[in-house]
């Protein structure tokens, strides 16, 4: 998988750490390097 560009949560630029973690700015949204965090979602079945 490929790293993100963009935050999916306020779709800003999101950079990179020395720990290969990729960190939101503006809203502090953070994830390994390819992959994504999901736990903001929830499934109503």
């Amino acid at each position: 998988m490929d790293i993100l560009k963009k935050c999916p949560k306020c779709n800003s630029e999101l950079k990179m750490n020395s720990d290969n973690i990729q960190v939101c700015s503006v809203c502090k949204y953070w994830t390994k390097k390819g992959t994504a965090r999901l736990d903001s979602i929830m499934i109503f079945a």
